[in-house]
């Protein structure tokens, strides 16, 4: 599939708005054949995400298609939403909903839909904690998020 034609889809499929409670792009059948092989869409999604012209929205659905991919794959996609995210700070949203899968607790979202872990489950792993902690390091990273009570807190405050 040609870039044009994947961004088209998304567009269509994926259109949501950014940080609601609501998250329908998981129910379509695009957004699972997408998480059936994450690696192999995972090129296609990057350009999308990095696209100027592609709404917030659409990228942070994208994003959440790919939380199938093997841990230091997520990982290294995190490392390009971090990166991102220093020049358009909306990208740490992205990055956070990614890193703690917070699309499972939307509204119409079915067992199945999502995976039910995150990538906290493979902290253990070199890639894994060093994006972790970069999350965590990133100057556009909340200090509300800072303070909070979740499992990077719980793996780098006081650190």
């Amino acid at each position: 599939m040609e870039y044009e034609e994947f961004k088209a889809l998304v567009e269509e499929h994926f259109s949501t708005r950014f940080m609601d409670i609501d998250f329908q792009p998981a129910s379509t059948d695009f957004f699972q054949e997408i998480r059936q092989n994450p690696s192999g869409w995972s090129f296609l999604v990057r350009h999308l995400v990095a696209d100027p012209t592609v709404a917030i929205g659409v990228k942070d659905g994208a994003s959440a298609a790919l939380l199938d991919l093997p841990p230091d794959q997520l990982a290294e996609f995190l490392e390009f939403l971090l990166t991102l995210a220093y020049s358009d700070r909306n990208y740490i949203k992205i990055a956070e909903g990614v890193a703690f899968n917070n699309y499972r607790g939307a509204l119409h979202i079915l067992p199945g839909m999502l995976p039910d872990g995150s990538i906290f489950d493979h902290s253990h792993r070199p890639a894994v904690r060093r994006v972790l902690q970069r999350l965590w390091e990133h100057p556009a990273y909340p200090q509300t998020s800072r303070e909070g009570d979740h499992d990077l807190a719980d793996l780098f405050r006081g650190r």
